[in-house]
């Protein structure tokens, strides 16, 4: 076989030529260009919130720029990297315009879509579109060296970028965001960026990389058909897609808290690491494969009704196992090296492409997660070949029939499996699915309809008229819910941190005004048109559609009367909005709140124990605090006894409530201790940790 045919099938000639600098510097530089363009998006996003608040559509529009910088990024790589050779250097020091990394911008609560898009570019743009380039202009310059005798296929550095990225995917929440505040974070990772430009610089000088071999040496494959580029497209843009919607199935269906759903996006990386590699065999890919056949036994052996958390694994495995089938033969579809530009650049794309559809049409298509099994479907039709067990490379077409056949069933019908109560009404915008659900008569129990966000219940209503008026779940009367705002000074006006169904304005009475602050633009709707809370209360309420921690800081500024009680219940749901319990968040409220108002948290989860995180703040300011009863076990899905936390600037505001046997926030209190958050600080860790040891 001669050189360009090795080269072209993806063989190293003269391996061990390869070894020593060369080689371990061009492995540091992907490694660090990865592993900071992945920490650069969480920091960006944690440096946003207190500008922009946490709707949905902030993470979303932030994500969708970092992707069409990636985009740009590649399409330099392709286009006028290959033709500047050393000028590339000077590339490097653009993002010292932007040096260092920081976030500022006016306060926006409803966060419009043209101000956040000009704050990131205008702050952020210039260092991820650089190192986004990192992973193409290094195996360009790799296969171009001339320091090697022979050229040869650099595909592995595309591996080591993916491993980088995996690094600074685990490394975030569980090292950097735990021990350190953001400003550390930026200044530490701006001052990296400089040795990233440095072990760059030092690549160049290594390598001495010359143009790519001439058209005439290459054959007429290393020109991709377009039937070859709409398929590394395809392969591009169906595992992305895949990401997406199994990352929805798992936030919306079994829960989303950190740890699950950082688990689809490593083992999207590690499919790139195990399958964009020279020798496709070794323990790791073989044990990944054992893995996926256990799944596939404990599917076999479960019951059709098994639903819930069970089948995460099986979810997260059958994705693997798709993402490796689909990476294969992108692999085995890969160009020969002078051409591998146009091969990342079209791959970006079709990732993009894959992102664009599960994150902004879906939505907008689909009232379900109907994306899933068509996401398995795209994989399928994108992956085949004439024969299609030669996806396992099985020697037992046997087994390779029964794996293909159990993960393409499995993967389709486990996505949608969730579905076991049937909804009247289903609503899917950027914020998730709300379904509205009658369940059916059950014993004496009177008939009753239930709100649900994802699998977090937002609210219950008995749909016999007389009955209607009776707030249920969280909210029911005597409740710890109920007996804390009941406190209020009934003629201050109140504010509510979020509205779900709207039971808590049951317990309001005529000449009362609510205020309620809630994020998701169709919550109102489906409120009034499913419940008849909101008509029903006697008393004012108005709607505020936006963040609402800026909403109140904004009232703030035009020094509006002061509210009795504000209550904050954004906090049930999986997802927790951590801005919202800041240290400057309280002093938001503390700015909106009267001198002798209660400030009201209701913190029940099913992952996180909030309150020592309420506690801290609460002993930074100086607030008197007292935590509800322990919740009683019960399985009346009607009345639910709630966590709750009510704070007061003037202790005896809290004593009627001590009287009840609600328990004084101090030394003895069974709360452990934490740091307190800030807009700097969050640890997301220490109330998940809280739960089980609560």
């Amino acid at each position: 076989m001669s050189t360009l045919e090795a080269v072209s099938a993806g063989v190293a000639p003269g391996v061990g030529e390869e070894r020593g600098a060369p080689r371990l510097v061009a492995g540091a530089m992907v490694f660090l260009g990865a592993f900071l363009s992945f920490s650069m998006e969480p920091i960006v996003g944690r440096m946003v919130t207190p500008f922009f608040g946490g709707a949905v559509h902030v993470w979303t529009v932030s994500l969708m720029i970092f992707q069409a910088l990636l985009l740009l990024g590649y399409l330099y790589a392709h286009l006028v990297a290959p033709r500047i050779g050393a000028w590339h250097l000077l590339i490097l020091f653009l993002p010292l315009l932007q040096w260092p990394l920081g976030f500022t911008s006016e306060i926006a609560p409803k966060a419009p879509i043209v101000t956040l898009v000009g704050a990131l570019l205008t702050h952020i743009s210039l260092p991820f579109a650089v190192l986004s380039t990192t992973a193409v202009v290094a195996q360009s310059w790799w296969y171009g060296a001339s320091s090697m005798p022979r050229r040869s296929a650099p595909f592995f550095l595309y591996g080591i970028s993916n491993l980088g990225a995996m690094v600074a995917l685990f490394t975030y929440p569980f090292l950097v965001e735990p021990l350190f505040g953001v400003n550390v974070q930026r200044w530490a990772w701006s001052i990296s960026y400089l040795l990233y430009a440095a072990v760059a610089t030092w690549a160049w000088f290594l390598l001495h990389p010359e143009s790519n071999i001439d058209a005439s040496q290459v054959d007429n494959m290393a020109s991709p058909a377009r039937l070859r580029i709409l398929r590394w497209l395809a392969l591009g843009a169906a595992p992305s897609a895949l990401l997406l919607a199994v990352t929805n199935v798992i936030a919306m269906e079994v829960g989303s808290f950190p740890l699950v759903w950082v688990f689809p996006l490593a083992l999207y990386l590690a499919s790139f690491i195990i399958t964009f590699r020279e020798q496709q065999g070794g323990f790791v890919r073989r044990a990944s494969f054992w893995l996926i056949d256990i799944a596939l036994l404990a599917l076999l052996a479960a019951r059709a009704t098994v639903y819930g958390a069970w089948v995460l694994p099986f979810i997260l495995f059958s994705f693997y196992a798709l993402c490796v089938i689909a990476n294969q033969q992108l692999y085995r579809l890969r160009p020969h090296p002078s051409q591998l530009t146009i091969f990342y650049l079209t791959i970006a794309v079709g990732g993009w492409l894959g992102g664009v559809l599960v994150s902004l049409a879906a939505p907008m298509i689909f009232s379900g997660l109907e994306e899933y099994p068509l996401a398995v479907l795209a994989i399928v039709v994108a992956s085949w070949q004439a024969h299609p067990l030669a996806w396992w490379q099985s020697t037992s077409r046997l087994k390779g029939g029964l794996r293909l056949c159990l993960l393409m069933i499995g993967g389709t019908v486990f996505g949608l499996f969730f579905w076991h109560a049937s909804a009247v009404y289903s609503l899917r915008n950027f914020y998730g699915i709300s379904r509205v659900i009658d369940p059916p008569a059950m014993g004496i129990t009177p008939p009753y309809r239930m709100l649900v966000h994802g699998t977090t219940l937002h609210g219950l209503q008995y749909l016999q008229p007389s009955l209607r008026k009776e707030p249920l779940g969280y909210y029911y009367n005597g409740g710890a819910l109920e007996i804390a705002v009941s406190q209020r000074n009934r003629t201050a006006p109140t504010a509510m941190v979020g509205l779900g169904a709207g039971d808590a304005l049951a317990w309001f009475g005529a000449g009362e005004a609510v205020t309620v602050f809630e994020i998701d633009p169709d919550m109102e709707g489906l409120a009034r048109h499913w419940f008849s809370y909101l008509a029903d209360t006697p008393a004012k309420v108005r709607v505020r559609v936006g963040d609402a921690r800026l909403n109140l800081a904004e009232e703030a500024q035009k020094k509006t009367a002061p509210y009795g009680v504000i209550f904050v219940d954004a906090f049930s749901g999986d997802g927790v909005p951590t801005h919202l319990l800041t240290l400057e968040a309280m002093d938001v409220y503390l700015s909106r709140l009267a001198e002798d108002g209660i400030l009201v948290f209701h913190v029940s989860n099913r992952f996180y124990d909030l309150r020592p995180v309420i506690k801290a703040a609460a002993r930074a300011r100086g607030l008197a605090a007292v935590i509800a009863p322990k919740p009683r076990k019960s399985f009346d899905k009607l009345h639910i006894d709630p966590w709750v936390v009510a704070l007061a600037r003037q202790p005896d505001r809290l004593t009627p409530l001590l009287a009840q046997g609600w328990t004084a926030v101090g030394n003895n209190d069974g709360l452990g201790g934490v740091r307190v958050w800030t807009d700097d600080y969050v640890n997301i860790l220490a109330p998940l940790s809280a739960m089980w040891l609560r």
